[in-house]
This record gives C-alpha cells, sequence and structure tokens, in this order.
C-alpha cells in the first residue's frame, strides 16, 4: 500500500520531534540563550514525467505510488514508470546504484559525470559505452544519457534517493531520513525509532536511515517521503536572526 501523508500524522510527528528536541540536545538549548536519432530516442524515454506536464494528472498505474516533489523526483517517477512497464525495476535500480557507487569509489569518474565544462556529447559517449560493458538495461542506459543531455548528471545521488522512496513504498515500507548534528547514541535511535514507527500506517514497515551533517549545529531534522521538519539548532538560530532583523516595533 502507498503512504499517503495526512495532516494529522504530520502534526503528531511534529509535536513528537519537538519533545524529542528538548532530550537529545539539552546542550544547544542551552547555546541559543543551515545528439541526432539517439537524442531523439532518448528524450522519448522521458515523454511523460519529465517533458510532459499535460500528462500530469493521468492515472496510471506504473507511476510511483507516492508523491515526491522537486526535479530529481521528476527524474526518478520517470525511470520508475518506465522499468515498471518493462517489469525490470529491480534490475534498473541496481544499475542505477551500481553507477552511483562506482562515482563514489572514483574520483574522476565523479568528476567526469558531474563537470559542468565538459561536453554532453562526451559524457553520453562515455556512458553508453560504460553502460555497454556492464550490459545495462536499455532503460537504464537511456535514462543516463538522458540525465547527461540535460546537464543533470550531479543530481544522480538525489535522483537514486527519490527512486528508492518509490520502491520502499511499493513494497510496503517507509524511509525516514534522520540527519543530526552528531551521531545519534543507540538510546536516542531506539528512541526516535519508535516515535517515528508510531505514524507509519498499518501494515508498513520503518526503514531509518542516519546521516551527520555537523552545519546543524545541534538537534536533527526529518524527512520521511512528502513531510520535513526541522528541529536544528541553526534552523532556530536563523529563526531568531530573521526576528532580531525586523525593525523594531514591526
Amino acid at each position: 500500500p502507498a503512504r499517503t501523508g495526512t495532516l494529522a500524522r504530520a502534526t503528531m510527528l511534529r509535536t513528537s520531534a519537538n519533545a524529542l528536541w528538548s532530550r537529545f540536545v539539552p546542550a544547544a538549548r542551552q547555546h541559543i540563550a543551515g545528439a541526432g536519432a539517439a537524442s531523439a530516442s532518448r528524450r522519448s524515454f522521458v515523454s511523460s514525467p519529465i517533458a510532459r506536464e499535460e500528462d500530469e494528472y493521468e492515472i496510471d498505474e506504473h507511476a510511483p505510488p507516492l508523491n515526491l516533489f522537486g526535479l530529481p523526483a521528476r527524474y526518478a517517477s520517470a525511470l520508475y514508470t518506465a522499468a515498471s512497464k518493462a517489469g525490470n525495476i529491480p534490475v534498473v535500480q541496481a544499475e542505477f546504484k551500481t553507477v552511483i557507487d562506482a562515482a563514489n569509489a572514483d574520483p574522476k569518474f565523479k568528476t567526469f559525470l558531474e563537470d559542468p565544462t565538459m561536453s554532453k556529447a562526451k559524457k553520453i559517449a562515455g556512458l553508453t559505452a560504460f553502460c555497454d560493458g556492464a550490459k545495462f538495461a536499455p532503460i537504464t542506459k537511456s535514462f543516463l544519457c538522458v540525465v547527461a543531455e540535460n546537464g543533470r548528471l550531479a543530481e544522480n545521488q538525489k535522483i537514486y534517493d527519490a527512486l528508492e522512496e518509490y520502491t520502499l513504498a511499493a513494497a510496503g515500507q517507509v524511509k525516514a531520513t534522520v540527519t543530526s548534528a552528531q551521531a545519534l547514541t543507540p538510546e536516542q535511535l531506539k528512541e526516535l525509532t519508535a516515535k517515528l514507527q508510531k505514524h507509519v500506517d498499518s501494515g508498513e514497515s520503518l526503514k531509518v536511515e542516519t546521516k551527520v551533517d555537523p552545519r546543524l549545529v545541534g538537534g536533527f531534522t526529518v524527512a520521511m517521503g512528502e513531510d520535513f521538519f526541522d528541529l536544528s539548532l541553526m534552523s532556530r538560530i536563523r529563526q531568531m536572526e530573521a526576528e532580531l532583523a525586523k525593525p523594531i516595533g514591526a
């Protein structure tokens, strides 16, 4: 079943997150006192989710089971839909992950993908050779070439993250990404997971992914499908700065 974000659940999640703030970051609270025929073929591959907004409201049984927003999500939606129609989502997802992992493991390959000064034709040729050598499915190869042609290869990780959320939702799983200023202790992670689990629909399971971002200064953020909650110290500092910037009496 697809997860549906509701106002009630969002309100409950926000309440829980605020309660956890006071327990996880007491120190932070005290501190307070962010080309050619091939080209035409590739364009036809993404004819709906990326290029044709007139189809936005059409019902498609192969469309992703939840709504995500932003450009990376649109690319991920196109890939998910095409792979679903071909019946090989797991294969396409695994192949896309191979490209992500290769870029993370090889700085030169990552630069090749993301360098904005390199010609799109050269990137497409390189990706075509890479995909052919790895015997990727035609869908995966066509998709990567479209992303290269549109100059969006630097967004690969974000596109993959959205694709993963779609596939998890289709499998009855909900992904929650918790980003904190410092690594959460096992006890903190256990408590937060228990709180988040309460906001998952019956029959669905929760997958929690943790990340560390010192720029948050303190606290944490939670991204759960369409919902995003920022309980970081940096967010509160920015709010305070905005208030202080207002003219006196405003």
